[in-house]
């Protein structure tokens, strides 16, 4: 049986997840000069949408540095560690962004700023 305080627990919990504003788009923070996924913090949170001036290889991989790489809702997001694999894009799209807050062993993005990642919860 499981109590009303864990309810609203749980109740508070996937509020505060889906709390971003319901973006269509994640981003993740990628090593430009291998394509590969690095810790978040690695990245200016605070740039530009529009530019993302914390990008210092331009618009397109290969370009060396760290920068924000966009993935849409339905695609796969990389686990840090991993190639991008082409899911998404190193230029910003016209629709919302959330940026940060992917698993750190990737999963589907998924619209609203829910995200599914590959661990899972016993029980």
């Amino acid at each position: 049986m499981v109590g009303v305080g864990a309810v609203a627990l749980a109740v508070t919990a996937i509020v505060a997840i889906s709390n971003d504003g319901g973006a269509d788009n994640r981003a993740v923070c990628v090593d430009r000069s291998t394509d590969t996924r690095v810790s978040d913090e690695r990245c200016d949170d605070d740039s530009s949408i529009e530019g993302g001036s914390s990008d210092s290889g331009g618009g397109s991989s290969g370009g060396g540095g760290y920068g924000w790489y966009y993935i849409p809702a339905g695609r796969t997001a990389p686990g840090v560690g991993e190639k991008t694999s082409g899911q998404g894009s190193y230029t910003p799209p016209p629709s919302s962004v959330k940026r940060g807050g992917v698993a750190y062993d990737g999963g589907e993005v998924t619209r609203g700023g829910f995200f599914s990642g590959k661990s899972s919860f016993g029980g």
